[in-house]
């Protein structure tokens, strides 16, 4: 009787426990959703490599151009274009230092949000 009576019980709550969904489709959109994030996750750090190749690819050019240039006898209105060196190396060496220090930044800030989640 009481195994009965505890069975019954057992019964009730577990059938008030179950969860309705808000939404006939609300399973199929949440599963969908993890997908989405899942590849958006992936997508990142496929686009953050990129990010780093192209860096480097940039940074090598650009001190490539910054080095090659004055080697160059080249007069623009009667103005040496060696005399521009120095300007051109400061402005690709800031840009340089500039775009490494934001890709510093977002690949740690990457990492971090990868250890959250």
């Amino acid at each position: 009787m009481m195994d009965e009576l505890h069975d019954k019980r057992l019964k009730a709550l577990l059938k008030d426990s179950q969860l309705e969904m808000p939404f006939s489709d609300f399973e199929d959109k949440m599963m969908a959703r993890v997908k989405t994030e899942l590849h958006g996750k992936h997508s990142i750090i496929k686009n953050l490599r990129l990010s780093w190749f192209f860096f480097l690819i940039g940074a090598i050019f650009g001190l490539a151009v910054s080095i090659t240039l004055p080697m160059i006898q080249f007069e623009l209105g009667g103005f040496d274009i060696k005399s521009l060196r120095y300007p051109i190396m400061t402005v690709v060496l800031f840009i340089i230092i500039w775009q490494l220090d934001e890709m510093i930044k977002l690949t740690v800030r990457q990492k971090k949000q990868n250890k959250l989640s």
